[in-house]
């Protein structure tokens, strides 16, 4: 068994070369960017890449080559039931709704004249997203027919910034008075809003062309996320900005809460089951009309803040371990091995 894994500086990438370290795992380190990327992967099995959605060179090729791989006999993660909706709210739109799960109603429209005739007919609020993002920075609540004419006739005009730095700038400006982000990154996000040029987001392709709406589902200022690999989760639940609807991004989160059970639980391992997916991050919503849970966004992948947790985990049977600490990502590589 021999491990191909992308070299990055992703938390990923790192915890997987010592994960193989430690448990003398034969691996390589490769560079999926290199043109001779396929030879380079010969004699590999598996292949581990944790691409992401604001890199203009992830986004052009990822899914592509794992793919590729992935119909050649590789073992790769993500897989493509995994990871070929990543990062795509459009794509997400027609699996949940092809595959019954229970999710936020969303809306497409390909055509500037169909959604103009659409909000002419429909309750307000509705939630405006783009294809990508992640964070709530390309997430917006439309009030009012003229405000969602406003964003149509943008979407099927110039359109709209691949990766927007202000927005997240002004989170990170925020997050800092709370201690919950560093004023280096501040700077960053502040620098990059005025020079984007700087970075690479600015060399993915615009947003235009469509439109995305979906249904607020009223709620009592949190979400739910469950991060799932193989027969263990990790759980949390995000609470919404202040004086704002949206949870993702916010930093305000916590693990050990009676807000999550083992009905969340078995929820959550109910739809990546039905879904095939390796590993997935579902931001859940519960209806505070009937307390239904629905489905928001899924993604392959999700954020890591440190080397070992030491909070516990759930397993699908709906019970909570807090036993010692472990590191969720080690999780990819054992499932990875043991199917």
């Amino acid at each position: 068994m021999k491990i191909g894994i992308h070299n990055s500086d992703t938390a990923y990438s790192k915890r997987w070369i010592v994960y193989c370290q430690i448990n003398k795992i034969n691996y390589i380190v490769v560079n999926a960017y290199a043109d001779t990327i396929i030879h380079d992967l010969k004699g590999c099995e598996v292949f581990l890449w944790h691409h992401h959605h604001s890199d203009y060179r992830d986004v052009n090729f990822a899914k592509q080559l794992l793919f590729s791989l992935e119909q050649a006999g590789v073992k790769v993660f993500p897989d493509f039931k995994t990871g070929w909706h990543f990062d795509d709210k459009l794509g997400q739109k027609y699996l949940f709704e092809a595959n019954n799960i229970p999710a936020a109603k969303a809306w497409a429209f390909y055509e500037k004249t169909s959604a103009l005739k659409w909000v002419d007919n429909i309750s307000y609020p509705k939630i405006f997203k783009l294809r990508g993002g992640a964070g709530s920075s390309n997430v917006k609540m439309i009030r009012d027919k003229g405000e969602a004419k406003r964003f149509i006739n943008k979407a099927f005009g110039k359109g709209f910034s691949g990766f927007d730095y202000w927005s997240v700038c002004k989170d990170k400006f925020k997050l800092f008075f709370k201690k919950r982000a560093s004023l280096n990154e501040v700077l960053k996000m502040f620098i990059l809003s005025l020079f984007p040029r700087l970075g690479k987001a600015h060399l993915l392709p615009r947003q235009k062309g469509y439109v995305y709406f979906q249904e607020f589902i009223p709620n009592d200022g949190y979400d739910i996320r469950i991060q799932i690999t193989g027969d263990k989760a990790l759980a949390m639940v995000r609470y919404t900005r202040e004086g704002d609807f949206r949870a993702s991004g916010s930093n305000n989160l916590t693990h050990e809460t009676e807000l999550l059970s083992s009905e969340v639980i078995k929820f959550a391992f109910d739809i990546a089951d039905r879904l095939q997916l390796q590993s997935c991050a579902l931001d859940l919503v519960r209806d505070n009309r009937d307390n239904q849970l629905y489905v928001i966004e899924n993604s392959y992948c999700y954020g890591v803040d440190q080397d070992e947790f030491d909070y516990g985990y759930w397993t699908r049977d709906g019970v909570y371990h807090k036993d010692k600490k472990f590191n969720g990502l080690d999780w990819i590589i054992q499932d990875l091995l043991e199917k």
